[in-house]
């Protein structure tokens, strides 16, 4: 590779150290691509930028966008009136954290907090498309456009740069505020620059810049200033204006887009040649060749956690470096699926593949050896260094291959002396010069010419061979697919592990200094020392079942490789829980995030996972091979981010956020919905919450991020949250988001108005008191007066007052018969005779109350008579109403008992599954369209035939029992559009 130029050396440097640290091509950093599949208004990304709490942004043709690393919030003239225009042609971030967005034709929209506000003719700007705006450190706003030249909004005064009064061109495409007060402007005539006094000074010919458009300028964190052109990228020269060319090995092509990373790298987005990254060690190119959505990539941002956002014409990508590279078919292997890896005594690293043999030496993939170049095999399954530098392949279908320099020496398969099959998993030679080779029947031992095989008569539990081990001592391990066996000398011992957690496979082993064997199986981790037999399994904390190997890194912890990507656990912290003094293991775990291409790790085939000697722990996965260094996993462990609040609905209403919300008397119910906003883990995080006032305690939400509280008092509340990453082995954030809010109480619920009720209630019920005494001597007097004569006609009225008696139980009996009648018609359909949708209602806010708070399976459904209008208008209202009650009976005698049936309204049913799974309710749920559609219509509507459409959704698509309704009315829509009498789920 060519050097790279002096200047660039010095900007290197001055930007940072770290870059003599080892650098990963672009091809194997981690990579992420939306486009409008994954939720992109438009798949042209204008501009990117971030603000200060995390959320990223991104301009498109279709609207603004919000990304808070789970889903994009579009912001559009739809959904927000303050924006005039959808096109974005540009953002910027303030100082006090404002989005500036340029559009194409709506002047410029600044969001601050909540608030929007739009700049456009009425303000002074010109009628034009808006290409670029910014606010300098005097809250002035620049706007450059692309025909009228540049705008300067100062405080209600506006002034106008363009070619009349000395910029270089009326088009305008950048502008860039640096760290002396001076604004550059990029036109397409040139460089011009802005002093803080308000001089414009136009860049000489003599400058060095090329006669070209200047499309983007940026300044690196040492304050250099960074011009991109038509023709390639140029550098100021200390504080003059000379430039100079940034390195002759850049293409002298359009920069649209620079960024600068952690390291000081520069990164190029380029019209043409895709996107460059501008090290001391060179040029590295991603073009769509190797996995960049398009080569024009007008936009270009180093967010707050280190990654790369690129914008293109045709998606967006993201790149971070992580623990993991991968190297793969995009850095020359000769196929993707690595099923084994093994380091030779030169330092090499031997790939095996579906698809060939490949060697790794000094980052870079330098043989490859294919059945195309003469390997009798493709699919390599198991390798190992002879002790003479020989290279032993075993092969899936040929056996085992001797190579040196390349070339295949000599073949051991059935056709050549191998008493078992062909498909070899696992090689091993002990210290007698014997070579073991492991196949799926029987293990066979070549010793001094001859072949000798093991099999279940000798002793082997099992003769799938999966894996082998030479032990410190001599002796050889050997796993199966049931089990292990020990091999000393001639003698086979089988290891039973069924006992220990029901393993069976084997699949690697370790051997630490003081003779303790460690085994990855079907089953969990297992220890086996002086004899006893113990296990590391689900049950102590482990995330997954099956482990493939076993490494250790010597610093101190296992790496295990599994399906589900890799573990990392101390080995102090295995052993307490195998002992009994910790009860849960606690590990690292890595995915896909941390630069595994494919967290699915290979197993059946050894080694899986080695550790070179340079330290390096590398893993067979099903989409290449993935190393990593555990000395600079401290490099990658980043603070959790903190939580925003992302909106506060109070009785559904949006709220603005504040330190302190005050909501107004009657406020019952409270929603909140936050995010902590992280690129690089969003599906590790974990969330927890509390509103003080309400919860006793943290209330762990998993990864669910809002939550709804309801029959609120007035009061003082305090919501708080925060977050953990649990997987990455980063527990609670220290950092807590808090709001306050106080709910007014009602007139009558204020302290004065209560004490006044109390005094005005004592003073009534002391007029009561001497009303009632007064009254009561009155009545006394006449009482005595009455008591004789009503003596006389006591009798008189007993008999009739038992005939009363009888007359009021008999009223009782009807009035308690018709309340229940009464009842049942608020409840009940007066047509079908089933429940009907008020029923209904109460029945599924509570089911969806209980469902969340035992987190069990609830599912609603909504059928529809197909065409039920034609029944009525061809037959009669009559004949509907038969055809009503028809499909509700059938609908219940269907349903047998599974869920609660309603008449929804019209010719709509309803039907609430507690308990049930959607699985479950979606077939039962045809069951009942297939009742319907068997019923027989002849008596009220002769040759129709009745069918129904319906949708059926689950819990755990909604936050709310409204929105289950409504997305069971969508697949019912959707059942409907799909041609109706069917079931959508």
């Amino acid at each position: 590779m060519r050097r790279v130029s002096l200047g660039l050396l010095v900007l290197l440097c001055l930007s940072s150290s770290v870059v003599l640290a080892q650098e990963k091509p672009i091809s194997a950093f981690y990579r992420e691509i939306w486009t409008t599949r994954e939720g992109l208004p438009h798949n042209q990304v204008n501009s990117i930028a971030q603000t200060p709490d995390g959320y990223l942004w991104l301009g498109t043709w279709e609207g603004l966008v919000r990304y808070n690393g789970l889903e994009f919030q579009l912001f559009d003239r739809s959904n927000t009136p303050a924006l005039q225009d959808n096109a974005i042609r540009s953002l910027s971030v303030a100082a006090d954290g404002a989005v500036l967005m340029g559009t194409s034709r709506g002047g410029v929209t600044v969001k601050r907090g909540d608030q929007w506000t739009t700049y456009s003719e009425k303000d002074g700007l010109a009628q034009d498309e808006i290409l670029d705006a910014i606010q300098d450190r005097s809250r002035r706003l620049w706007v450059a456009t692309e025909n009228e030249g540049l705008s300067v909004l100062d405080h209600g005064k506006v002034k106008q740069y363009n070619i009349h009064n000395g910029l270089p061109s009326n088009v305008v495409f950048d502008l860039r505020e640096t760290h002396d007060g001076d604004i550059w402007i990029a036109t397409a005539g040139g460089l011009a620059v802005c002093s803080h006094d308000g001089k414009l000074r136009v860049m000489p010919s003599t400058s060095g810049l090329p006669d070209a458009p200047v499309f983007n300028l940026f300044e690196t964190r040492a304050g250099q200033l960074l011009v991109g052109t038509e023709r390639g990228v140029y550098r100021r020269v200390g504080n003059t204006d000379q430039f100079e060319m940034l390195s002759p090995l850049l293409p002298q092509d359009g920069a649209p887009s620079l960024a600068e990373d952690r390291s000081g790298n520069l990164w190029i987005g380029t019209v043409n040649n895709g996107l460059l990254r501008l090290s001391a060690r060179g040029v590295d190119r991603f073009t769509s060749l190797r996995g960049l959505p398009n080569n024009r990539v007008p936009s270009l941002l180093v967010d707050r956690e280190g990654s790369i956002w690129a914008g293109t014409n045709a998606g967006l990508l993201r790149l971070s470096d992580a623990p993991f590279s991968t190297w793969n078919r995009d850095q020359g292997l000769s196929d993707d699926y690595v099923r084994t890896v093994y380091e030779d005594h030169q330092g090499g690293i031997w790939i095996g593949t579906g698809r060939g043999l490949n060697l790794w030496r000094n980052n870079q993939v330098v043989a490859s050896y294919t059945a195309e170049n003469g390997l009798p095999s493709d699919s390599i399954l198991s390798l190992l260094e002879a002790r003479n530098g020989d290279l032993l392949v075993g092969t899936y279908t040929d056996g085992v291959l001797r190579m040196r320099d390349g070339k295949v020496l000599a073949r051991y398969d059935a056709a050549h002396g191998l008493p078992a099959s062909n498909q070899v998993r696992s090689l091993a030679e002990t210290s007698d010069g014997s070579l073991w080779i492991g196949t799926n029947r029987g293990l066979v031992r070549l010793k001094n010419g001859k072949f000798k095989r093991f099999g279940i008569s000798e002793g082997l539990p099992r003769e799938f061979i999966i894996s082998m081990h030479q032990a410190r001592d001599g002796s050889l391990w050997v796993g199966t697919s049931n089990g292990a066996a020990h091999i000393i000398g001639e003698q086979v011992q089988a290891l039973d592990m069924r006992p220990t957690n029901g393993a069976q496979d084997v699949f690697g082993f370790n051997e630490d200094a003081d003779g303790t064997l460690w085994m990855a199986t079907d089953r969990g981790l297992l220890r086996y020392r002086n004899g006893h037999l113990a296990g590391l399994g689900i049950h102590n904390g482990l995330p997954v079942d099956t482990l493939f190997a076993i490494v250790d890194d010597q610093l101190g912890s296992y790496w295990l490789t599994s399906n589900r990507g890799v573990l990392r656990i101390a080995k102090a912290e295995a052993n307490a829980v195998l002992d009994g003094r910790h009860q849960r293991l606690e590990y690292d775990h890595f995915g896909e995030a941390d630069g595994l291409v494919s967290a699915q790790c290979n197993g059946g085939s050894g080694p899986a996972a080695i550790r070179d000697q340079h330290g390096n722990i590398w893993v067979a996965t099903a989409r290449g091979a993935a190393f990593a260094s555990p000395a600079s996993l401290h490099a990658f462990r980043r603070p959790l981010p903190s939580v925003v609040l992302e909106q506060v609905l109070a009785d559904g209403r949006p709220q603005s956020i504040g330190r302190v919300l005050s909501l107004p008397a009657g406020t019952t119910k409270l929603e909140f919905r936050y995010a902590a906003i992280s690129f690089l883990m969003p599906r590790f995080l974990r969330y927890r919450q509390q509103l003080q006032g309400m919860d006793h305690n943290w209330v762990d939400r998993g990864n669910q991020r809002s939550v709804q509280y309801t029959n609120l008092k007035a009061g003082r509340y305090r919501f708080q949250v925060n977050v953990a990453a649990p997987g990455l082995g980063q527990n609670w954030s220290p950092q807590i988001t808090t709001i306050q809010i106080e709910i007014q109480p009602q007139l009558w619920e204020r302290p004065w108005v209560l004490v006044l009720a109390a005094l005005a209630s004592l003073l009534l019920l002391w007029a009561l008191v001497r009303w009632r005494l007064f009254n009561l001597h009155q009545r006394a007097t006449q009482l005595e007066q009455l008591v004789g004569q009503r003596t006389s006609d006591l009798q008189e009225h007993a008999d009739r007052l038992r005939i009363s008696d009888q007359e009021k139980s008999a009223l009782l009996e009807r009035l308690r018969e018709q309340s229940e009648a009464f009842e049942r018609m608020a409840l009940e359909d007066a047509l079908t005779g089933i429940g009907n949708r008020r029923s209904l209602d109460s029945q599924l806010d509570a089911a969806f109350e209980r469902a969340v708070r035992g987190d069990r399976a609830l599912c609603f459904a909504l059928f529809d008579i197909d065409e039920f209008k034609l029944i009525n208008d061809h037959y009669s209202h009559a004949a509907g109403d038969q055809a009503l009650v028809a499909v509700a009976h059938a609908l219940r005698d269907a349903l047998g008992g599974a869920g609660v049936l309603a008449r929804w309204g019209g010719e709509e049913f309803a039907v609430l599954f507690e308990r049930v799974p959607l699985a479950r309710a979606q077939e039962i749920c045809n069951a009942m369209r297939l009742a319907v559609e068997a019923l027989d219509c002849s008596a009220y509507a002769p040759g129709w035939q009745l069918t129904i459409s319906g949708g059926v959704a689950a819990r755990e698509d909604a936050a709310r029992p409204e929105d289950l309704v409504a997305r069971a009315d969508a697949l019912l829509y959707q059942a409907k559009q799909g041609g109706r009498n069917r079931v959508c789920s």
